[in-house]
């Protein structure tokens, strides 16, 4: 259901999801390179948020093909 109603927030607003592509990069920056310079384990969060983020990036652009006839 979070990824029919992404799908259709980030056909209505391409620019919103554009602007949360850029925070989650930025995340996985800023959390790559605190992991390496610090060798703490809790930057490793910043990591897993990305990959959620990108499972749900994914999985929207899936729905948007297949059911609303867009292009990503």
């Amino acid at each position: 259901m979070f990824v029919k109603r992404y799908a259709q927030y980030s056909v209505k607003r391409p620019w919103f999801h554009r602007i949360n592509i850029l925070l989650v990069l930025l995340v996985f920056v800023v959390s790559a390179y605190e992991l390496l310079e610090n060798e703490e384990f809790i930057y490793l969060l910043g990591v897993a948020f990305t990959f959620l983020a990108t499972a749900l990036f994914a999985s929207a652009s899936s729905f948007k093909k297949r059911y609303l006839g867009h292009e990503s």
